[in-house]
C-alpha cells in the first residue's frame, strides 16, 4: 500500500476516535441532563403528593365535623322530643291535681 492509502486511512481512524470521543462526552452530558430533570419532576410529584394528602386530611377533617354536627343536632332534637312529652305529661298531671283542688 502506498504512504498516501496508509495516511488517509490513518487520519480516517484518528476522525473516527475524535467522533467516539465526543459522542462519549454527549453521551454523559445528556445522562446527567436527563437525571437532574428526573430529580426536578421527582420532587414535584413528591410536593404535589404532599399538598393533596393534606387537602384529602383537611377534606375528612371536615367531613367528620359535618358529620358530628348532624349526630349532634339528631341528639338534641331527640332530647327535645322526650323533654316535650315530659312537659305534656306534666302538665295533665297538673290539671289533675287544680281539678282535684278545685273540687
Amino acid at each position: 500500500m502506498s504512504d498516501d492509502i496508509m495516511g488517509r486511512i490513518l487520519a480516517a481512524l484518528e476522525r473516527l476516535e475524535q467522533g467516539q470521543t465526543q459522542l462519549r462526552t454527549d453521551q454523559v452530558q445528556l445522562r446527567t441532563d436527563l437525571m437532574a430533570r428526573m430529580d426536578r419532576l421527582q420532587h414535584r410529584m413528591d410536593s404535589l403528593d404532599e399538598h393533596l394528602t393534606m387537602r384529602f386530611g383537611y377534606a375528612d377533617n371536615a367531613a367528620n365535623q359535618a358529620w358530628s354536627a348532624s349526630e349532634g343536632s339528631r341528639i338534641l332534637g331527640e332530647q327535645l322530643r322526650s323533654l316535650e312529652k315530659l312537659l305534656l305529661k306534666l302538665e295533665a298531671r297538673v290539671t289533675q291535681l287544680e281539678e282535684r283542688y278545685h273540687e
